[in-house]
């Protein structure tokens, strides 16, 4: 029953449901059950009348897919203020480092080389100042080049300022059986491991910060605990389930969050939170065997069901700017709200990941 309510809330599923609302509508007149038959002939013999209705339809279904809106983006002035953004190559992440600099702050981008110097490029546009916009080669699959990265920006960024938020953002979605350069599963490796050590060497800049994780509601998908059996269970070719992984990777997310929130709330002054952005419409879903064609075809649905990037990009903005965001805790649209999954809740689970992922990461840098 929580699942289903928790379904209902989403902004693409209520969008969905109006599509068939509006068809139950059209077929209870056509009964003349909601209008007398004489307007039903008049509506269904009147292209015009029956174009306006589903163009109002298409209209409320998007409108309802964009989802809660971080409004006070409008009015915020960010001058001096620095943002750190993984994943700021595309989708979500270039879209909350183009509404950050629009107000003024300095924004540092983390991407894969392949897509750095285009995001600096479009971020730099709409940037007050193009020295606001800064770049630095990141691939999270690789604890090397998180160490280089991290070693870089240690060495160019001025120590004494400030970082207003660090946005973990960067994710990969549904890939088929891989490991990282580190043996790690791609996604955990990516999504969480990635995070884990870029954060953990950034922790000495990271006083009075924000720290942002994104996550997903697919953490609901498969509710089971986070941990070093289940992720083994993904490591193993025969066991591995690529959904299920993503699932185990977003609770990893969460967890992260809430003992990020534990450790070093006191000692650094550090807020943490995690986060869902919603169905948003890029190429973070390349992996769930859709084709070209078919893609083509269903990109109308998606642009009526998903959030565009820029409407992605708004639960971003409200956890790394908003007052009103709750340290430690999981939000979506725009306000925090609570999780599915049981385990994520648990303060012992998320202590013993950290823990483990820790180890196994100090593990895999022995070896190197």
């Amino acid at each position: 029953m929580a699942i289903i309510t928790f379904l209902l809330y989403q902004p693409e599923v209520q969008s969905l449901l109006t599509f068939f609302v509006s068809i139950i509508i059209l077929i209870l007149s056509a009964y003349s059950i909601l209008v007398p038959t004489f307007i039903w002939a008049w509506i269904s013999g009147n292209y015009v009348s029956l174009l306006l209705y589903f163009i109002g339809v298409f209209i409320l279904m998007r409108w309802l897919a964009r989802g809660g809106q971080y409004l006070d983006i409008e009015k915020a002035n960010l001058e001096g203020q620095t943002f750190l953004i993984t994943g700021a190559g595309g989708g979500i992440g270039k879209e909350t480092a183009i509404e950050l600099v629009k107000r003024g702050a300095r924004v540092i981008l983390f991407a894969r080389v392949g897509n750095l110097s285009e995001a600096v490029h479009d971020v730099t546009r709409a940037a007050r100042s193009p020295a606001n916009v800064v770049g630095y080669v990141l691939d999270l699959s690789d604890l090397r080049s998180i160490k280089l990265c991290v070693e870089q920006f240690m060495k160019t960024e001025d120590a004494n300022r400030p970082i207003a938020a660090l946005i973990n953002n960067a994710g990969v979605m549904a890939c088929p059986y891989l490991k990282t350069k580190d043996d790690f599963e791609l996604q955990m490796g990516t999504n969480h491991f990635g995070h884990f050590y870029f954060t953990k060497l950034l922790l000495p800049r990271l006083h009075s910060s924000r720290i942002v994780n994104v996550s997903s509601t697919a953490h609901a998908l498969w509710q089971v605990p986070c941990d070093a059996s289940h992720y083994a269970q993904m490591c193993n070719p025969n066991t591995y389930n690529r959904m299920s992984a993503y699932s185990l990777s977003k609770s990893a997310n969460i967890l992260f969050t809430r003992e990020l929130q534990r450790r070093y709330a006191e000692s650094h002054k550090i807020r943490s939170y995690a986060l869902h952005p919603g169905g948003v419409n890029t190429h973070l879903d390349r992996h769930m065997g859709a084709g070209k064609v078919i893609r083509t075809l269903v990109n109308p649905i998606r642009y009526l069901l998903f959030k565009t990037p820029l409407e992605g990009a708004q639960t971003n903005l409200y956890c790394a700017l908003s007052n009103n965001a709750k340290a430690g805790a999981y939000h979506s649209d725009c306000q925090p709200i609570s999780v599915i999954n049981k385990y994520l809740e648990d303060d012992k689970i998320a202590s013993e990941w950290w823990d483990y992922s820790e180890k196994l990461i100090t593990d895999k840098l022995n070896n190197i």
